[in-house]
């Protein structure tokens, strides 16, 4: 799944509040037992960053943390930039001891001898796994085989309705709501798709064409067990014609950055963008936000959740450092102190949940607690063909969209246009 820069950066930045090192310390979150004896002599360990962004701030923060609760560990983390990446530190005999990704990277790990099981480390260093909801766990579990785990969450990301105020006031058209079906949806977006004074105003952006808005019903490009083209169903019929519905609605056709930059865009639909939106809100975007729309047969359901996830790679020679370092990571201080600053806390703890974006400004009046009223889809197992099938099926999509092709016809072209490029690939 395509990944937003922005949530990505928050994912880092839930790495840098620190957590009590202790298992005794209440504000830890842990089971109340005594932790393992570790060395605490001095000792340097490595982080790739794959698939994510950080600025210096962040970095900076994850090591003032460490200080404090761990001062013997020095975390190095290499950027995910050219001479740095992970595969590039690999190739170059220095595979790191921590990744900080996404669960969606975890099974490509496999190939290249990575993943380690970090079940016993859990478990001597106490850590509670019933802090988290079980959805999120069996999403980590997808790389597993036998229930190894081999990443804890630390961030998860989420998909939300985001919505231009002024232009529903300036239309008389009521705010979205949380708990709206598509059609409910849909309607609004035909009132407040209109051109006034000259400017068209568009309704919604659904963010990333027809994928997103499939996910919440599982529906896949290519089965993963078969690894085979599955796109010739009834959950890709109805996506492809919602879709289509939506882009159809004169002057709501898909160009520009109409909600950040133009401000000529009523509703966005988009994972967590809430760092995109601190300029322009100074700049005077009056926004809000609501619960993502859903299915009448997925009530309270959005796509898949990206849990972000710290993994501790199998050639570590320090397995016990850098499972404090997620341990610290994983604690409720932590969690508590990165959900104030507007990062989707991986726990499932009602009180840290409230405090989401308490200690963000331009956060303040908005409603935040839409997110949480939705869950994710359970993670899919993907077919090492998912991005490029996904884009084969988008390109057809838009040859509907654009009545050169029926539904029909154009979901099985896309069809046997993903078993041909699987064929040739020799995989």
């Amino acid at each position: 799944m395509k990944r937003s820069i922005f949530c990505i950066a928050m994912i880092m930045a839930v790495a840098t509040a620190g957590c009590g090192k202790a298992a005794s310390l209440p504000e830890d979150g842990m089971k109340q037992v005594a932790t393992p004896v570790v060395d605490t002599r001095p000792v340097t360990l490595t982080a790739a960053i794959d698939g994510i962004s950080v600025d210096e701030r962040l970095k900076e923060l994850i090591v003032q943390q460490l200080q404090q609760k761990h001062p013997n560990i020095t975390l190095q983390i290499y950027p995910s930039a050219k001479g740095t990446t992970l595969n590039e530190l690999i190739v170059a005999g220095q595979t790191p001891d921590l990744i900080f990704t996404f669960n969606g990277n975890l099974l490509s790990y496999r190939d290249r001898d990575l993943l380690y099981d970090m079940t016993p480390l859990l478990k001597t260093h106490n850590v509670d796994m019933s802090r988290y909801d079980a959805n999120i766990i069996g999403d980590i579990r997808i790389a597993s085989a036998k229930d190894e785990m081999y990443a804890l969450p630390f961030s998860l990301n989420f998909h939300a309705l985001y919505y231009n105020k002024d232009l529903f006031d300036k239309f008389g058209v009521p705010y979205p709501q949380d708990g709206m079906n598509w059609d409910r949806t849909l309607d609004l977006t035909k009132r407040v798709t209109r051109t006034e004074g000259g400017v068209q105003y568009r309704g919604l952006d659904t963010g990333n064409g027809v994928v997103w808005i499939a996910q919440p019903l599982s529906a896949a490009a290519v089965d993963p067990i078969k690894e085979k083209a599955s796109v010739v169903t009834e959950e890709w019929k109805t996506v492809f014609n919602l879709v289509k519905s939506i882009y159809s609605i004169p002057g709501n056709d898909r160009k520009g950055d109409a909600f950040l930059k133009d401000k000529t865009l009523a509703m966005q639909l988009q994972l967590n963008m809430l760092a995109a939106l601190e300029k322009p809100t100074a700049e005077g975007l009056n926004w809000d936000i609501a619960q993502y729309p859903s299915y009448p047969e997925r009530p309270n359901t959005y796509g898949n959740a990206s849990v972000q996830a710290i993994a501790i790679t199998k050639s570590s020679a320090y397995k016990d450092q850098a499972m404090q370092v997620i341990r610290m990571i994983a604690s409720d201080e932590f969690q508590m102190i990165s959900s104030r600053k507007g990062w989707m806390p991986a726990v499932n703890n009602p009180d840290i949940q409230k405090s989401f974006g308490a200690d963000v400004p331009y956060l303040a009046g908005k409603k935040l607690s839409s997110i949480f009223k939705s869950k994710p889809v359970k993670y899919p197992v993907s077919s090492q063909f998912r991005t490029k099938a996904e884009s084969i099926l988008q390109a057809n999509f838009d040859l509907f969209l654009n009545n050169a092709l029926d539904v029909n016809t154009s979901l099985a072209k896309a069809e046997e246009e993903i078993n041909k490029m699987i064929a040739e690939s020799g995989k």
